[in-house]
């Protein structure tokens, strides 16, 4: 006996369905802080291997509408991230000015932020924090994106990330706004 499903015309006027939590809803600082985190169990991050170029990179971000990748080896372990700050800013021309090549030479590996020095937040902390808490430590860590990191059995995992701007995007105001320009100064610094 066949189960065989029935399938049916497509009716005018239909709709998506979208995910459950609408990025481009506005909240609060007193909303809960999970209501801005981007969870890596539900949304697939964008990766790129280390050993692209950056012009790859930026591609890539562009592509995908994204600020930031996660960066793993051949061997498909994480290694770290890049984001458009990296790409974009100083990084580029301060590895070129300390190592010799040109732009084009430049991997992800060179730039890149390896897991070592990223600083992470406890899932059990953002479950208790609001978005009020969170841009408090965006703005206190000077970086315009977070990882949450969580224990299960033993096994510790990225769980989600909180990115500046979507924050900015769903409180309808802009947060963090000095780090450009300590960027820039600490660009005339190491040029002097």
């Amino acid at each position: 006996m066949s189960n065989a499903l029935q399938p049916q015309k497509v009716p005018a006027g239909v709709g998506l369905v979208s995910p459950s939590r609408d990025p481009s809803k506005k909240v609060t600082k007193d909303a809960p802080a999970l209501s801005v985190m981007t969870d890596l169990r539900i949304i697939t991050p964008f990766q790129i291997n280390s050993s692209a170029n950056i012009q790859e990179a930026n591609s890539k971000m562009l592509a995908c509408g994204v600020r930031l990748l996660f960066v793993h080896n051949s061997q498909d372990q994480l290694m770290g991230l890049i984001t458009s700050k990296d790409i974009l800013g100083e990084k580029p021309m301060l590895f070129v000015q300390n190592n010799g090549g040109t732009h084009a030479d430049i991997t992800v590996n060179d730039i890149m932020t390896p897991l070592e020095k990223l600083d992470a937040i406890p899932f059990e902390a953002i479950e208790k924090a609001t978005v009020g808490d969170i841009v408090s430590s965006l703005e206190n860590c000077k970086r315009h994106h977070m990882l949450v990191l969580q224990t299960r059995e033993d096994r510790t995992c990225i769980r989600g990330i909180i990115s500046i701007t979507q924050v900015s995007r769903q409180l309808g105001q802009e947060i963090c706004q000095t780090q450009r320009a300590e960027g820039f100064a600490e660009l005339n610094k190491a040029l002097a």
